[in-house]
């Protein structure tokens, strides 16, 4: 029965008119075109049996058989008329005006549209026509899923005419839509039934509109296509409606055959229900279909793997004999409500469950029960799929994230247990520093105290620093193992007088055991070893209240070129309980001090000592018990090594070869003019002969004259910069040059830098201002072979200059570290001073006019090369503010314009202040000089 609310769209679409009133429009409308064909032409024996026999029927069959005719006559008048096309044009908006009851009949008023609309109504009534019979087989729930479809296809299509195109893809797009839900709801034969139907219908009436052949725009490909429904093709239909071979009772029979085969239906039905078996079969997902009693229908493959049941132990059975009763009193329940109401909270609904294999082990399972209606009442597909995996990461995670809070939690604590630790030491420094400032240092032993003091806490603040950054790059994986030669008995005992101090300050008795086999020299790295020692030493004397604290080594094996060495360290203290043992070598842990109120250092001390040790592939282990002491026991593989002991008045001094470097030639690739001459000056102390150009142009120019020992290379120039250098010696063919040693020196710290030098194919790596202490060691380490040099290279450090006070004069820049990098030789930084304050200033104008005109270039130029001076003069902080300008220009340099502006007036704040700094400095550094 058809629902009302499709009534209403119907009696909208097709409003009714008096009988008789109706019947007369349609007599006179037919007379008038039989006149006006009679004018042309006189009527074809065709044309006039038709008009004979339209005359003959009931009012109903009239109508139905009005447009055929009316089609009849346009065709004559496109036969005989001199101007066909505005003749039509003109009579059907005659026939508008004066049968206006007749117009208003929908089928009928199709015909009298322009050619474009007429396709678009067509195809639109077409599909409203394949809705109502649809709306005859479906529920009213089912119906409200095309509210929306009913809504548009009975919208005004003057609004939409303008992109045909278009609006015929929609149309398309609405008739696949429609084609899928008869199909799904009513399936594929009933579905072929109703559009060839309304095919029909459409047909009889339209056949002979030149538009007609548009309505297969909106029958779907799958009805068209040869295995479905034969319908004729559109070239095909054109030819036949313009030759007009066939009659329409031919064509109609034609269509039924082709389309009605019932062979051929059988076929596509065994094929659809093939093909419904396979993807059945096939899917991911367990498929169980039950009918309404929960019996059940179908159980496919996926569900015989996830239940380990097979297919003919449970067809044919009830569901419930092969779920959990919980899972059973839910599905009774769900089923039930749903045949009786119609919905139930658990249909439709995607819930997870536990079942059980047929083995008895419990299954997770993400399960959708689906309910479908058909005659004989609902029956309902159930999907599952298994998803133990997935609910085991789950566990996993969650496991994970109280870890992770428990981290985050431990971290917390060590941060604030960190606050304390390092403010500790720092109100110390502070405090003991602002007393020496005011002290007039006639007391000279409290001021050795406060300064031992400052020297004792700043100790304290550098363990704590090297723990936490010890422990970050071990986290990254940057902590690396220097080996050299070193001697193990030295570096012992050195350890172990600081320590026997300490002990004994707290009453402890200190034991030092190092085995008669253990070598003197070995290979490894000291300052981690050293690392450990303190870190297990420091701990047992902290956590001991009284008795021993010993440190044994001994030899575990030893081979011709390696040896094993097994180090203990004991004590008598406090021990720890069994059940926090595997605590402690946990970041951030820390044990209860009972000597302390406190919980004190940074809790990862045994963590980088564990670490460290597994560097450098050995082991840490620890015994202990509450009370009785505790044991940590490491070992490490040590090279041996070939280096001896010579007894010098019964001292122990390394026989190692002195080196000299004055028979090297180095050439200096730096374009700053004050790093030129600290670079001149420091190699010409070491008599070490230098070459110094601008760029790495010249440098190449250079190289090929001249042989050098090495190059200092400066990352960013003019011209040429040091990578591009680099790369363009490592790819020479000259074998005089192309494998020289190279080595970057850089303002940037940072690790990005370091690389991109490394991969250019420099050997080394240095930061400005340049460690003497570094440089020299890669220059001894360049001539290993060469024996006969002077014993020692004696450097004269001066230290006569006047005390400055550092409120005044070193409030920006760092001269004792200028000191230090030239050996006290204030001739040479008095020069430095000179062409700093001679270059600088224009520089700086230079980089300033470069920001007002944006000139990227000259920005990024000028920057680097005003950093590399002021790091050289400890400068830091306007230096960290010159590579942040560095930075931008290599980012994006027109959105960070802005930023680069508020950089420059920062340093133009303090710019003036830093120049009168070290013109003062230069002033205090004249008296000194003229005394030496």
């Amino acid at each position: 029965m058809t629902p009302t609310w499709i009534k209403n769209i119907l009696k909208k679409r097709q409003p009714s008119a008096p009988k008789s009133s109706l019947e007369k429009e349609v007599t006179a409308l037919i007379n008038y075109l039989t006149r006006l064909s009679n004018s042309l032409n006189p009527l074809s024996s065709n044309l006039k049996n038709k008009v004979r026999a339209f005359g003959r029927l009931e009012m109903e069959h009239k109508l139905s058989n009005f447009p055929e005719l009316y089609l009849s006559f346009e065709k004559f008048y496109q036969k005989h008329h001199t101007d066909p096309a505005g003749f039509i044009t003109t009579l059907r908006s005659q026939v508008v005006d004066r049968y206006p009851m007749l117009s208003r009949q929908h089928h009928i008023s199709i015909l009298f549209l322009p050619s474009k609309q007429q396709e678009y109504e067509l195809c639109r009534v077409f599909l409203l026509d394949i809705l109502d019979k649809m709306s005859e087989l479906l529920t009213r729930e089912e119906m409200l899923n095309f509210d929306q479809l009913y809504i548009h296809l009975n919208s005004d299509y003057k609004e939409t005419i303008q992109n045909f195109i278009s609006i015929r893809k929609q149309l398309l797009s609405a008739s696949n839509e429609i084609f899928d839900a008869l199909k799904h709801f009513v399936g594929l034969t009933t579905t072929l039934t109703i559009y060839l139907q309304v095919y029909k219908k459409f047909f009889q009436y339209y056949h002979l509109s030149p538009t007609f052949t548009t309505i297969l725009n909106v029958i779907p490909e799958e009805i068209l296509s040869e295995d479905l429904i034969h319908f004729p093709s559109k070239q095909e239909m054109l030819r036949m409606l313009h030759q007009q071979l066939y009659s329409l009772e031919s064509i109609n029979d034609q269509l039924t055959k082709e389309i009605v085969s019932k062979k051929k239906i059988e076929e596509q039905l065994k094929d659809s229900e093939h093909l419904k078996s396979t993807v059945l079969e096939t899917a991911m997902d367990g498929i169980i279909l039950l009918d309404s009693d929960a019996t059940v229908l179908t159980w496919n493959k996926m569900a015989e793997h996830i239940l380990g049941l097979k297919k003919q132990e449970t067809l044919g059975k009830s569901i419930y004999l092969f779920v959990p009763h919980k899972l059973r009193k839910e599905l009774k329940n769900s089923f039930q409500n749903y045949k009786n109401k119609g919905y139930d909270q658990l249909i439709n609904k995607r819930v997870e469950t536990i079942v059980h294999r047929k083995n008895g082990v419990p299954v997770h399972v993400e399960l959708t029960l689906i309910a479908i209606k058909t005659k004989n009442g609902p029956i309902f597909n159930a999907f599952f799929r298994d998803i133990t995996q997935k609910k085991k990461v789950e566990t996993e995670i969650r496991e994970a994230k109280i870890a992770a809070e428990k981290s985050a939690s431990a971290k917390s604590m060590f941060l604030s247990n960190m606050s304390h630790e390092i403010r500790t030491p720092l109100n110390i420094i502070l405090g003991l520093t602002k007393i020496l400032q005011q002290s007039d240092f006639k007391t000279p032993e409290v001021d050795r105290k406060n300064l031992d003091g400052i020297q004792f806490s700043a100790e304290n603040l550098l363990v704590l620093v090297n723990d936490i950054l010890d422990f970050s790059k071990i986290e990254a994986g940057k902590l690396t193992i220097h080996k050299t030669n070193f001697n193990i008995h030295d570096l012992i005992h050195k350890i172990s007088r600081g320590f026997r101090i300490k002990a004994e300050e707290k009453g402890l008795q200190f034991l030092l055991n190092i085995h008669p086999t253990v070598p003197k020299f070995i290979i490894g790295d000291q300052h981690r070893l050293s690392q450990i020692l303190t870190n297990l030493l420091g701990n047992a004397i902290k956590f001991t209240k009284e008795g021993t604290v010993t440190i044994e080594v001994r030899c575990l094996e030893e081979s011709d070129k390696s040896i094993i060495l097994r180090f203990k360290v004991l004590d008598t203290g406090i021990g720890i309980r069994k059940d926090k043992l595997q605590n402690i070598f946990k970041s951030f842990y820390q044990a209860y001090n009972p000597d302390s109120n406190k919980i004190e250092g940074t809790g990862l001390g045994l963590t980088i000592s564990k670490r460290l040790i597994e560097l450098q592939k050995g082991d840490l282990k620890a015994k202990s018990a509450l009370g009785e002491g505790s044991e940590f026991e490491f070992t490490i593989k040590y090279k041996k090594s070939e280096l001896k002991l010579v007894d010098e008045k019964n001292a122990v001094h390394v026989a190692l070869p002195n080196l000299s470097l004055d028979d090297m030639r180095i050439l200096i690739v730096e374009d700053n003019k004050m790093n030129q001459f600290f670079m001149r000056q420091l190699f010409a102390n070491w008599k070490i002969t230098t070459d110094i150009v601008d760029n790495g142009k010249i440098a190449i120019e250079k190289l090929q004259a001249q042989r050098y020992d090495l190059i200092l290379m400066d990352m960013h120039m003019p011209i040429m910069d040091g990578p591009e250098t680099t790369r363009a010696i490592r790819k020479s063919s000259n074998t005089n040059f192309n494998k020289i040693p190279i080595i970057a020196c850089s303002a940037d710290v940072f690790p990005e830098a370091e690389k991109r030098a490394i991969a250019a194919g420099m050997d080394f790596y240095l930061t400005k201002p340049i460690s003497e202490k570094a440089l020299k060691e890669i220059l001894y380490s360049l001539k290993p072979n060469k024996q006969n040099y002077k014993n020692k290279i004696l450097l004269d450090r001066r230290q006569k200059i006047q005390k400055l006070s550092p409120v005044t004069v070193q409030k920006y820049s760092n001269f004792e570290a200028l000191e230090r990098t030239f050996n006290g030789d204030y001739q040479t930084i008095h020069d430095i001073i000179q062409i700093f304050l001679k270059e600088t200033p224009k520089d700086y104008m230079t980089l300033k006019f470069s920001i007002g005109s944006e000139d990227h270039k000259l920005i990024k130029v000028y920057s680097h090369k005003i950093k590399s001076s002021f790091k050289l003069f400890g400068i830091e902080e306007e230096a960290s503010y010159l590579q942040e300008i560095e930075n931008s220009i290599d980012v994006n340099i027109e959105g960070n314009i802005e930023k680069i502006r508020f950089l420059q007036r920062k340093i133009d704040a303090t710019y003036p202040l830093i120049l009168e700094e070290i013109e003062a400095y230069l002033f205090y550094l004249k008296p000194t000089m003229e005394e030496e």
